[in-house]
């Protein structure tokens, strides 16, 4: 979350203004702040698919933003709580955050929505064919967990009518369906308080200069 204030930047301008222009001040500036901050709500919300390879619509759109008010001049914006648990570690640092999975989920040869990801309830899906386990095996660089399909020639006879939304594996080996990888600590960066301020800051004269005006040209 970062707040735009910009108390300091109205300071400065109140010591020049007439008495109408500083009666009118506090409504403003309320205007002001909070339009700064929906510039920086849709900056933030277009450098999301920058940062991240196709994220998904949710994450995208969990961008929100707090209007200030007259007797409060600050305005909010903000990343809604349910993303913000799986992005903090991209603007402050640190581990991946996973919430109640057992690791990152990896499609490999299973089939993947549009954004990458695999669609709920693909792992018990699988599982519940019988060429089809869960564990680790050792290749020829590491040991892999995953959701591996043994060959076809094994189970030609148990897959009769079991075969339907997983091709059989006619590769003579182990097919890996679905990578775990462990949470690793993150590279990428949001940047997403720094982009913020550059907004607010870039944009103040322009924006306070055209809210002052309309307040003195509306006031009573």
């Amino acid at each position: 979350m970062l707040q735009i204030s910009v108390k300091s930047n109205v300071d400065a301008v109140s010591r020049r203004l007439s008495a109408l222009a500083y009666k009118q001040l506090p409504f403003a500036e309320a205007r002001a702040v909070t339009a700064l901050a929906k510039l920086a709500a849709v900056a933030e919300k277009a450098a999301i698919p920058e940062v991240f390879d196709n994220p998904i619509p949710f994450t995208v759109n969990s961008v929100a933003m707090q209007a200030a008010r007259k007797d409060m001049p600050v305005a909010r914006v903000y990343i809604r709580d349910k993303a913000a648990q799986y992005l903090a570690p991209y603007e402050f640092g640190g581990v991946q955050f996973l919430g109640g999975k057992p690791a990152d989920l990896v499609p490999v040869a299973a089939a993947a929505n549009r954004y990458g990801n695999l669609p709920r309830g693909t792992i018990r899906k699988y599982m519940n064919r019988p060429d089809v386990f869960l564990g680790p095996v050792k290749t020829a660089h590491d040991e892999v967990y995953g959701l591996w399909q043994r060959p076809a020639a094994q189970y030609a006879n148990k897959m009769r009518g079991k075969a339907r939304g997983l091709m059989a594996n006619t590769t003579g080996k182990l097919k890996l369906l679905v990578a775990f990888h462990k949470p690793v600590q993150t590279k990428k960066r949001l940047e997403f308080g720094t982009r913020a301020q550059a907004i607010a800051s870039a944009n103040f004269n322009r924006v306070f200069g055209a809210e002052l005006a309309k307040a003195i040209a509306t006031a009573r």
